[in-house]
């Protein structure tokens, strides 16, 4: 026999034990559904995914595919109550093994937990293994990243996905606007300021390098009129009354300058009441 028919037989070989396997899951499936009232999907009793690997003899992906397209339609049909169910298995125990380095069950596996579920952690979770299965990819710690953000507001967290996938070649710039914004947003204005600061330097598009600038002064103002309040409050605690001016902060010690606003001007100081103040107005609206 001439080693392409040989080959060809071998695949169809397989093929046929796959279509074996599966007939034997539904089989299974219709008798405990019978039992259980009819209510659950047949394909829902696949064993695991590594033993599925073992017997799709290197057809894993093809299988995979097959039962990732099947799950898009049975869990975008809405007259199923308890779909589910099984979200977790379907997609983190028997897909993603069959095929760890297959995207698309990742993400939008993890969308369905998220938007249509409500479970995003178990999302968060299995996007945690696409990251660790496939390291070079930026868009799975992107996802979790955005999901830290968008759905469980974990700010700190979002950005340590953020940054993880910016250690990825060839990961969009974007991501890097991302990171900046969650320590903002985490209240770590200092790291957010220093990469709002790093995007502005370095980007060539005029648009990005515009709002890089929009954010660097504003926070710029938010870190400065914080070190002049605090330094407004110590000062009182050591002489017991406010300073006349700004400029005995740095005669006592407090400060060894003092900042000058995005535009190099002062800012403004009240001693009456200790305020300290912007002369301009904030760019974002903060």
């Amino acid at each position: 026999m001439a080693p392409s028919l040989l080959r060809r037989g071998r695949s169809l070989m397989t093929l046929g034990a796959l279509a074996c396997l599966l007939l034997a899951v539904i089989v299974q499936g219709r008798i405990e559904g019978e039992r259980r009232g009819g209510s659950v999907h047949p394909l829902l009793y696949l064993p695991s995914g590594k033993f599925l690997k073992v017997m799709a003899l290197g057809f894993d992906g093809l299988l995979a595919d097959v039962l990732y397209l099947w799950s898009i339609q049975y869990y975008g049909n809405y007259d199923i109550k308890d779909r589910f169910d099984y979200l977790e298995r379907i997609y983190e125990q028997v897909i993603t093994e069959l095929d760890p380095h297959y995207l698309d069950p990742y993400l939008v596996g993890a969308l369905i937990m998220t938007a249509e579920a409500r479970k995003p952690e178990m999302a968060l979770k299995l996007l945690d293994k696409g990251v660790r299965a496939n390291p070079d990819q930026w868009i799975m710690p992107f996802e979790a990243g955005f999901l830290c953000y968008n759905d469980l507001h974990d700010y700190r967290r979002a950005a340590v996905y953020f940054e993880m996938a910016m250690r990825v070649p060839g990961v969009h710039p974007l991501v890097h606007r991302f990171q900046a914004e969650m320590y903002d947003r985490a209240g770590d204005k200092s790291t957010s300021l220093k990469e709002w600061l790093e995007i502005y330097k370095t980007t060539t598009d005029p648009y990005v390098r515009g709002v890089a600038w929009n954010h660097v002064h504003d926070l710029k103002v938010d870190m400065d009129l914080a070190d002049l309040k605090d330094a407004v409050s110590r000062f009182r605690d050591k002489e017991e009354r406010a300073p006349r001016r700004l400029q005995e902060i740095v005669a006592s010690g407090l400060l060894q300058a003092l900042p000058r606003d995005p535009e190099n001007g002062d800012y403004l100081y009240d001693p009456w009441s200790g305020e300290v103040r912007y002369r301009g107005v904030p760019i974002l609206g903060r």
